[in-house]
C-alpha cells in the first residue's frame, strides 16, 4: 500500500473541514499535479508544497512571509489561522460606497 504523501493528507484534511468551504475558500490540487492551493472565492490565497519532509507555505501577497512547517497538522492550523485573519480583516474593511 502506498502512503499518502504531506501535500495529499493536508488536501484531505483541509476538504474535510466544512468551515473551510462556508467561509468563502477551497482547496484543490496544485496545478503540477502536486502540492495544495488554497483560493479564496475564485483568488489565488496561498499554496502549500512539499520540500523534503516539510511543507512550506507561499502566500499570494510575496510582501507576507511564508510558513515552513513539519507536519501536517501544522498546516492545517495555520491555513485555519490564516483564513480567519483574512475573514476578520475583511470584516473591518468600511463598505464600499454605491455608485451613483
Amino acid at each position: 500500500m502506498k502512503w499518502a504523501t504531506p501535500d495529499r493528507e493536508l488536501l484531505q484534511q483541509l476538504a474535510d473541514i466544512p468551515e473551510v468551504t462556508l467561509s468563502g475558500f477551497s482547496v484543490r490540487e496544485g496545478l503540477a499535479g502536486t502540492g495544495v492551493t488554497v483560493l479564496r472565492g475564485r483568488n489565488y490565497f496561498g499554496s502549500w508544497r512539499t520540500v523534503a519532509s516539510q511543507l512550506v507555505w507561499v502566500p499570494a501577497n510575496l510582501t507576507e512571509p511564508g510558513q515552513i512547517v513539519e507536519t501536517v497538522d501544522e498546516a492545517v492550523r495555520h491555513t485555519l489561522l490564516m483564513i480567519l485573519r483574512s475573514i476578520e480583516a475583511s470584516a473591518h474593511k468600511p463598505p464600499r460606497a454605491l455608485a451613483s
